[in-house]
């Protein structure tokens, strides 16, 4: 049924939503085109027996701050412009009660986050599981392990006159303060004021030399394979090449530090958009140390996270020094797109 259903979306080009079933969350979605943008909708129910709390961190259900769906043309996928949060660990604020049956909806604008301005059919796919708890586990939080419910759930629309469609743009537009030129380092601007701008200044400085530091300490040493895991080769390239390609962005571009960035929360570090050259730091990033810690979090240790989106082109997968050693363990390849194990391996190392 519904592979005939899907048959039905290609040949007709209507927007149609294919759900799956079989998790205890499961999602449908539906996506069209509104005036200059194209607007999706997610709805999320419970399928269980008992309540379960949804969380809605990398969800439509916090609206479009990270990636959760993937869009492509005729089968080529686009890149993600959109935000990529650093925060804190989920807090029960960051959830939603979904009693057993019930649903809850939201909608996004996706045209916020993909560049979309080619006639043709676009597919636009949910790529992120959903994470939950029981009400039993909720009341054991934080320490609770987040359960998850993986969905497969994709759209097919056929859009004409895209290129008429808003394109991705960046929040904040302060005017410059000032701009540091670096020997070796490219250089560094402010903008938004001076918060702790010359602690933010040393480490950047850091990662400059701190980056080839933890590059030559990737394979054979127990620091990578505690955040990468089990040395491989192609692995291990990859890794290096990652860490060599934040170390020249860092080197050729004008790195701009946004204080108090306009989407700021009061659990986030700091957030960037994929494709941008600007960091925009938060509450929590100005309470940390300057310099790295192997226990706690660090102002050089964020700028190394939120520049290896920009410029390395890795993804969030878990966030946490547990995690990470876990994910290292499980799933190394993820490891080795994750940005917190480069923010924790690069710390390690120095």
């Amino acid at each position: 049924m519904k592979t005939l259903l899907s048959l039905f979306c290609l040949v007709t080009y209507l927007t149609c939503a294919l759900s799956a079933n079989g998790w205890p969350v499961s999602l449908d979605m539906a996506c069209n085109k509104a005036l200059s943008a194209v607007a999706c909708s997610f709805e999320f129910t419970n399928n269980a027996n008992e309540d379960l709390y949804l969380l809605k961190r990398n969800t439509p259900l916090e609206g479009l701050r990270s990636q959760f769906v993937s869009v492509s043309l005729d089968g080529h996928p686009l890149q993600y412009e959109g935000i990529i949060m650093y925060s804190l660990p989920p807090t029960k604020d960051e959830f939603v009660l979904l009693k057993a049956g019930e649903s809850v909806s939201a909608s996004v604008q996706i045209t916020d986050a993909f560049s979309i301005d080619t006639d043709g059919l676009y597919t636009v796919q949910y790529s992120r599981p959903l994470q939950y708890l029981s009400v039993n586990e909720m009341s054991a939080m934080p320490t609770g392990k987040l359960r998850e419910s993986f969905v497969r759930e994709s759209v097919h629309i056929h859009l004409e006159d895209a290129s008429l469609l808003l394109k991705p743009k960046e929040e904040g537009d302060a005017g410059i303060d000032y701009t540091v030129h670096l020997q070796d380092c490219g250089s560094a601007t402010f903008k938004n004021g001076d918060v702790q701008n010359s602690a933010t200044l040393t480490a950047h400085k850091k990662l400059c030399g701190g980056i080839d530091k933890a590059k030559g300490k990737v394979g054979n040493t127990s620091i990578s394979t505690t955040w990468f895991g089990a040395d491989d080769s192609s692995r291990i390239t990859k890794i290096k090449g990652i860490y060599q390609k934040i170390r020249d962005g860092l080197s050729s571009q004008n790195c701009i530090y946004y204080n108090n960035g306009p989407l700021c929360r009061s659990n986030t570090y700091a957030y960037t958009y994929k494709t941008g050259t600007t960091v925009y730091l938060c509450t929590i990033y100005y309470r940390d140390p300057t310099n790295c810690s192997k226990t706690g979090e660090s102002k050089e240790g964020t700028l190394l996270h939120e520049w290896s989106h920009t410029y390395g082109k890795i993804d969030d997968v878990v966030y946490g020094r547990a995690n990470c050693k876990q994910l290292a363990k499980d799933k190394p390849d993820d490891a080795a797109r994750n940005a917190d194990s480069y923010l924790y391996h690069y710390c390690d190392a120095q």
